[in-house]
């Protein structure tokens, strides 16, 4: 049972001779009464604040795992962001490669066509001279029977 403010004022002692002054035994007691309910209403404060900081330190685990959560979420969406943006850059590459070799392929095959058409020019104009070197000779063999015939004939 726990002795209570109450308890010490309401506390009384048998009578002696030559005991205490009953008034002085009075007068203590009602201090350490006093002093007493100071003391628990003290730790009736002490217990609420206990209670308060007990919920605020709660909160404050909740706001910590919330963040933590946060942070979690946050990394692994950062994560995922970054895994799209490789392979999204991984395509890109693949594309850009793909396209190039394709305009090489083509660049090579319009190179193939130019040099087969160099060529095709090239035999036409050996083709052209020789024929022009047979007309010019035919030309110049004809004058000169011309020129004989013409002496002849003279």
């Amino acid at each position: 049972m726990d002795l209570t403010p109450l308890d010490i004022r309401n506390q009384k002692f048998g009578k002696k001779v030559n005991g205490f002054d009953p008034a002085e035994v009075q007068a203590f007691l009602n201090q350490v009464a006093t002093t007493f309910e100071g003391l628990l209403d003290e730790r009736a404060d002490l217990l609420k604040t206990i209670n308060n900081d007990k919920k605020n330190l709660d909160e404050f685990r909740q706001i910590e795992k919330n963040l933590s959560d946060a942070a979690v979420l946050m990394s692994r969406a950062l994560d995922d962001v970054k895994t799209r943006a490789n392979k999204e850059a991984d395509v890109i590459i693949a594309e850009a490669k793909s396209k190039a070799e394709q305009e090489t392929a083509t660049i090579k095959n319009q190179a193939m066509d130019l040099r087969r058409e160099i060529d095709s020019l090239r035999q036409l104009r050996t083709n052209y001279f020789a024929r022009l070197r047979s007309l010019m000779r035919a030309q110049e063999d004809m004058l000169s029977d011309m020129e004989k015939e013409d002496s002849e004939r003279r």
